[in-house]
């Protein structure tokens, strides 16, 4: 590798297909930050951001020598830690609160994040419409006013096993399409 460690990403990708273990440190040590910070913001579990973007620039040096670039590097890396963190998320089985503390997972400390809630925010409200009318009443009932099963129940004059039902309906048709929805936002969003 030449002497002049402030090669450009490009640069490093060519030395990287050569075999070259140095570009690999330099990729790593030059992005490895980005990408904790990106997949910390979905995930908030140091540990699990750690072993992904560890495993992340294990595969780029398992595929090194055949690997075609198309974008620029950044924008590579980005989206591959992007597609891992959501298989980790349908890997494991998303908790309920993935949905309900959506706006505490997301660190709104710039202008540029903040939008991104109320993007993804508007992203969930616009789903929770989309869902079946008795459906969505029952969920929204639960989410937003905070009303407890036999609350429900009561108000609209069903048995508590229908609130459970319709709210599980709501959960497992949201997992489903906001993981997908989600995934597609960030990648048009990148």
């Amino acid at each position: 590798m030449p002497a002049n460690q402030e090669l450009t990403d490009e640069a490093l990708l060519l030395l990287l297909q050569s075999g070259d273990e140095q570009a690999l440190t330099l990729l790593y040590r030059r992005h490895w930050q980005s990408l904790f910070l990106s997949a910390y913001q979905v995930l908030k579990d140091k540990e699990a951001c750690k072993d992904l973007v560890q495993e992340l620039f294990t595969e780029l040096w398992q595929k090194s020598r055949r690997i075609q670039i198309n974008s620029s590097m950044k924008a590579y890396l980005s989206a591959s830690i992007r597609y891992k963190v959501f298989r980790y998320i349908r890997r494991r089985e998303v908790r309920e609160e993935l949905f309900d503390h959506l706006l505490e997972r997301t660190d709104t400390t710039s202008p540029e994040s903040e939008l991104a809630v109320k993007d993804l925010q508007g992203l969930l409200n616009n789903l929770i419409d989309a869902l079946p009318e008795k459906c969505r009443i029952i969920f929204r009932m639960s989410r937003d006013q905070h009303l407890t099963h036999k609350e429900i129940a009561q108000r609209l004059n069903v048995s508590i096993k229908t609130v459970e039902n319709q709210i599980n309906i709501a959960l497992r048709r949201l997992r489903t399409v906001f993981h997908y929805a989600v995934l597609i936002w960030l990648t048009m969003n990148a």
